[in-house]
């Protein structure tokens, strides 16, 4: 076992001395601070917690021994899973492709890894069906026919601060890590609630601005995870329900568990007689604690080293003991031992109290294994379910690869007694020089070049077949991540149905989560709120409701097929007259885990509605009514358009007269006008003869002849006829298009 003993984790200088004059004081203050006690009564109870340590200690040794078959299964899960990440037997990723001085390659053999990925969907599966919808999946409700409203709101209290109390510690974060040691080393381990508590720094302020820090314990139950590899429960049972005390072990630095002197709960005199004590102070690896780890971790040559082991003890202690050391229990029990919490640390006993919810008689503690070993409280983890399958796919990838590589060039045969090499090495390469030693012998005699067979389409479908064996036993298709689809669904309905079967396994470990952790947590964590919690207001007698994660998803299921029905019948009466409404809204209501009683009404309060219903105005008869009244304002507003339009048209027929009545006008004023310029034409014509006839007595007497004035008159007549008889036609013509115009658009004549 290697080991380490480097300078780097010494002590600092002058510890050694100030914890000594502290323990002087400590111990100089100690007959006062235990109120009487003489030194005899002292030493006896100095010699009862070394003799408790010693018990303690003995029991983790031999619990350590005795798992090592347990160790070595955890051993091959990590190396399974981390291949060849922290497998590489010995080299490191810088030499592993070096070359030897004689030319040689020492490389290292490419590995693949079915495992990791197998792994990593069963991780991913746990965690999305804990949390996909949150980290809350339960429920307290009040007791059943508790319809008191109190009693429901101090439940909503009740369930707001475990729910709060829960996110403060973190524990989604930490059921993740213990569910990742579930799937890889077969058992998950989560502790919670305790009272420890935890040292924090909190900042004070002095005199003017100066803030100055202050160490305090923080009372609030906590959860976490516990690392399996630190976990020695009993190892004389198979199932941790049936175990009767637990010892974690916590690697602490000497500053760590310095740091527990401040801390209330613990004994400042021991852990500075630990500290001061050279001969107890960790030089290198404690073989039977941390030598499993280190063995399986080789690449970090400093895991644990020059740690102090602390080991926490949970579980019974005698009522012998329990008096001696002045606790005075405040129940009576029924075995005559009281389970407690014990720190040794050394040899020494460091903290020692009762188990923090009395009556309970269990450890905090809640192991949820994977696969479950017959022999052991751990179960067995994913990994070492496809080993055997893993084997066989490295090695046919090992001889697919070797195939490749000799089949990938010509092979040679030689007569070294007819043929040597110019260089003295017989590894082939280019443009090598060779000797031909006997001159009478034929080239072709003394060196043959051959190729081997390629049988890589022969080895191919064993790999898969290795492959496909390692999903049957491990019960993770690839088809789970989207990494492979090994059969296809022509209908919707058929790829949810594939989708949820190929889930069915790993539901099943989810399922086992809440039985394992879920529940018994949450039920602790109820108890210690109504031990510890200040809060009056949250208490009361409540049931608490654990759905398992799988649960959960068929009932989203149900639900979802239900509100389709629902949907179905709001449509379709046929359906809706063979369906129970009611009942199917009750149904829905079940299925929904809703945190309040009071949203779905009772039977009394569904009569006692519908009977006030009743009494109220019908609203189908004010329906039809208002519709009524609808329809004769309609008939109304109807009966005033076709007035106005009525009323317009009387208008533009009117319009449309006065117009012609004005054209008519128009055209007569023009025909007098004519008339008038006719006339005085004529007038004019006349004066012009007589002022030429007074000149001219012949044309005068021939001008007067009547026969041509006969004519002249005649001639304007005509012309004057002429006239009106266009002015006529003219009026007609206009009176046959006005006529026209109204016929073709309807506004009368």
């Amino acid at each position: 076992m290697a080991s380490s003993t480097r300078s780097d984790y010494n002590e600092p200088t002058g510890l050694a001395k100030d914890n000594e004059a502290q323990i002087k004081r400590a111990i100089k203050e100690t007959p006062a601070a235990e109120m009487g006690e003489t030194e005899a009564e002292r030493l006896e109870r100095v010699a009862l917690l070394d003799d408790l340590a010693k018990k303690i200690e003995d029991s983790f040794m031999q619990r350590a021994m005795a798992r090592k078959v347990k160790e070595g299964e955890w051993r091959r899960s990590w190396d399974l899973y981390d291949n060849p990440l922290a497998n590489l037997g010995g080299e490191n990723f810088q030499n592993m492709e070096s070359f030897k001085a004689d030319g040689a390659a020492n490389k290292r053999r490419p590995d693949i890894n079915i495992v990791r990925t197998k792994c990593d969907i069963a991780i991913a599966q746990c965690i999305s069906m804990q949390f996909g919808g949150g980290e809350k999946n339960w429920n307290i409700f009040p007791p059943a026919n508790n319809f008191d409203p109190a009693v429901s709101a101090s439940c909503v209290l009740m369930d707001k601060e475990i729910e709060t109390q829960l996110s403060a510690s973190k524990y989604g974060t930490h059921a993740s890590k213990a569910m990742e040691d579930r799937v890889i080393f077969g058992t998950g381990i989560m502790k919670g609630p305790v009272n420890t508590g935890k040292l924090t720094v909190k900042y004070t302020q002095g005199e003017g601005a100066a803030w100055y820090p202050q160490t305090v314990r923080e009372v609030t139950p906590t959860v976490e995870r516990v690392n399996p590899w630190m976990f020695y429960p009993d190892h004389t049972v198979n199932d941790f329900a049936e175990c009767s005390d637990t010892v974690e072990l916590h690697p602490m630095t000497a500053l760590e568990l310095s740091a527990f002197r401040e801390h209330d709960g613990f004994d400042k005199v021991a852990i500075l007689q630990i500290l001061s004590n050279e001969g107890t102070r960790p030089k290198a690896y404690n073989d039977i604690a941390f030598g499993a780890i280190f063995s399986a971790a080789q690449a970090n040559p400093y895991l644990y080293v020059n740690r102090y082991q602390v080991l926490e003890y949970q579980g019974p202690i005698t009522y012998d003991v329990i008096t001696k050391l002045g606790i005075d229990p405040k129940f009576a029990s029924p075995t005559a031992e009281y389970y407690g919490e014990v720190w040794v640390c050394c040899g020494k006993v460091i903290r020692l109290e009762l188990e923090d919810l009395t009556t309970q008689y269990k450890t905090p503690y809640h192991v949820a294994p994977w696969k479950n070993d017959r022999s052991s409280i751990f179960g067995y983890g994913h990994p070492l379910l496809m080993s055997d399958q893993q084997r066989v796919v490295t090695e046919v990838w090992k001889i697919i690869l070797d195939n490749a590589s000799i089949a990938s060039g010509p092979q040679v045969a030689m007569y070294q007694e007819y043929i040597q090499p110019a260089d003295g090495s017989w590894e082939m390469a280019p443009r090598k020089v060779w000797k031909l030693l006997d001159p009478s012998v034929n080239i072709d005699n003394a060196i043959q070049w051959f190729t081997p067979e390629v049988v890589i389409s022969d080895l191919i479908p064993i790999m898969d077949m290795a492959r496909a064996f390692a999903e049957e036993e491990s019960g993770t298709p690839l088809f789970n991540a989207g990494l492979g689809s090994p059969q296809n669904s022509d209908t919707a309905t058929g790829s949810l149905m594939m989708n949820h079967n190929s889930n069915v396994v790993l539901d099943n470990y989810s399922a086992q989560w809440d039985g394992y952790v879920t529940e018994p947590l949450i039920h602790r964590y109820y108890g210690w709120n109504m031990m510890f919690n200040v809060k009056a207001e949250i208490k009361g007698d409540y049931i608490i409701d654990v759905r398992s994660s799988s649960e959960y998803k068929n009932k989203q299921m149900y639900i979802r097929d239900l509100e389709k029905l629902s949907v179905e019948a709001a449509s379709n009466p046929a359906v809706a007259m063979a369906i129970n409404q009611r009942a199917l809204l009750k149904a829905r209501f079940s299925l929904m885990h809703l945190p309040s009683n009071e949203i779905l009404r009772t039977d009394e309060e569904i009569a006692a509605a519908e009977a006030e219903q009743a009494k109220q105005p019908d609203m189908k008869m004010l329906e039809l009514q208002i519709k009524q009244q609808e329809v004769e304002v309609q008939k109304a507003r109807t009966l005033i358009d076709q007035a106005k339009l009525k009323f317009e048209a009387t208008q533009q027929q009117q319009r449309e007269l006065w117009e012609h009545e004005e054209k008519m006008s128009a055209n007569y004023a023009r025909l007098q006008e004519a008339e008038a310029m006719v006339l005085r034409s004529q007038n004019e014509k006349e004066t012009q003869y007589l002022k030429i006839a007074s000149g001219n007595d012949q044309f005068l007497a021939k001008l007067m002849n009547n026969k041509e004035l006969a004519m002249i008159n005649q001639g304007t007549q005509t012309f004057l006829a002429g006239m009106q008889s266009q002015q006529k036609a003219e009026e007609n013509l206009l009176v046959e298009k006005e006529m026209d115009i109204k016929l073709s658009e309807g506004s009368g004549i």
